[in-house]
């Protein structure tokens, strides 16, 4: 009896100990700190999903050029034209009156791209932006025939349409279709569009190559002819395709490319016209030299931070950093035949840097990004920054960003990582674009639970 004694007090000893080591145990109070918080976080704003993530940006893997899949071109409805012309000696008027809801563009272009008037192209390459776009015939004139190809990467370049006509008959609009209409005043022509337009989406700074082949009179043939050989140039103009969707802040602008680079050309870039709509954004042109050319891509992302020195405000706003990537991918081309055919990749560059943004804690804190972990710096409140850093192996997609945490006792350090899905955050991933929240101002529920 007496040893059973002994062992019960010897038990309750130890676990009084235990008890007692748990409430100093640096490891035990970052547990239950951080349950704390969860279950505030829960209170606040709702049970979390398990599939819910805290990356509120909109990249993906499918933006970066790296990557093959995800290329899409897909003949679409072309631009609505209703154009009537007079015609006088078989020729039409050099003033025709032209009856359209797309007469502004049709204006437009006769404004920038005027017969007779010289332009100078360069060979360049035009690389897609992070949206679809949708390319539309506008105009096709002259007496040479021709097919029109779009090549998006590697893909097997898209024939838009067949030129088959060889005069010049059809005038400065889209079209081959041609009706005429006897009036009181003469003979019209009314001519209208029937041929489709490409909506394209790839990865962003996939190369796309837009081009004449098969060019011809009937007799002789003329040289493959587009962007990569400087017969096509882009022209910048506010008149707007009408008739079709476009969005609010949707980027149009136009290419006029030059149907002969050989003896009689007549160099004024109206043979054949293209609107290229965005979705907002438009491929970027960049010049080639030499066969090759870079294309640079950037990345920004804006974690917001929770430093676990208070809770209950969720205003994230403890610890603002920006993260960019910035990429520049040399590629070299070759040509087989006038066209095409590999665009190598031959050069990588890549830099990262981190800018320090806002403070609005207290704590020391020691930011870790990618494989760099940054000097360790007093925590201040409520100030604006622009400090730099030079930062390696972050990783954008997997938002590899983690902090220390010192608390107040100046011993314990608390490890907050980017959470997983369906946790707490103390971190969360925005565009560079969101602006953090005042201090003591929580997140507002429908800035990032809209799945709720």
């Amino acid at each position: 009896m007496k040893n059973f004694f002994i062992a019960c007090a010897a038990i309750l000893s130890f676990t009084a100990c235990s008890n007692e080591k748990d409430l100093f145990d640096p490891a035990n109070i970052e547990q239950k700190q951080k349950m704390s918080y969860a279950d505030q976080f829960e209170t606040k704003y709702g049970e979390i999903s398990q599939d819910k993530t805290w990356d509120l940006t909109d990249f993906s893997a499918s933006q970066t050029r790296a990557a093959s899949t995800g290329t899409h071109a897909t003949l679409v409805d072309g631009l609505s034209f209703y154009l009537d012309y007079r015609v006088v000696s078989n020729r039409l008027q050099t003033t025709m009156n032209a009856r359209s809801k797309n007469k502004s563009l049709y204006d437009a272009i006769k404004t920038f791209l005027p017969d007779g008037q010289q332009h100078t192209g360069v060979p360049v390459v035009l690389t897609a932006p992070s949206n679809s776009f949708t390319i539309y015939p506008v105009s096709v004139q002259g007496a040479w025939t021709h097919d029109l190809y779009v090549k998006v990467g590697d893909a097997a370049p898209v024939k838009v349409y067949s030129k088959n006509w060889t005069d010049y008959s059809h005038g400065f609009v889209n079209g081959e279709g041609l009706k005429g209409v006897y009036t009181l005043v003469g003979f019209y022509l009314t001519q209208y569009t029937d041929m489709p337009g490409l909506r394209i989406e790839a990865p962003v700074g996939t190369p796309i190559e837009i081009y004449l082949a098969n060019v011809k009179d009937g007799k002789n043939s003329k040289p493959t002819v587009g962007t990569f050989n400087g017969q096509a140039i882009y022209v910048e103009t506010t008149a707007k395709p009408e008739g079709v969707e476009m969005h609010d802040n949707a980027i149009v602008k136009y290419i006029g490319i030059e149907d002969n680079n050989g003896n009689g050309s007549d160099h004024d870039y109206n043979d054949v016209v293209l609107a290229i709509v965005g979705n907002p954004e438009v491929p970027e042109e960049i010049k080639v030299t030499d066969d090759q050319y870079d294309v640079t891509s950037s990345i920004t992302k804006r974690y917001m931070i929770e430093d676990l020195g208070s809770i209950g405000d969720f205003d994230f706003n403890d610890i603002v950093v920006d993260v960019t990537e910035t990429v520049k991918s040399t590629y070299k081309r070759t040509l087989t035949n006038g066209v095409v055919t590999s665009n190598e990749l031959v050069g990588t560059e890549k830099k990262q840097k981190a800018v320090l943004r806002h403070l609005g804690g207290v704590l020391p804190f020691q930011l870790t990004i990618g494989s760099t972990e940054l000097p360790e710096r007093k925590g201040v409140l409520d100030v604006d920054l622009e400090e730099e850093y030079e930062v390696e192996g972050w990783d954008p997609y997997t938002n590899n960003i983690s902090v220390k945490v010192r608390q107040q006792d100046n011993v314990s350090v608390f490890v907050i990582p980017f959470p997983k899905a369906g946790e707490a955050p103390m971190i969360i991933a925005t565009s560079d674009t969101w602006n953090w929240m005042p201090e003591k101002q929580s997140v507002p529920r429908d800035w990032f639970y809209t799945d709720f």
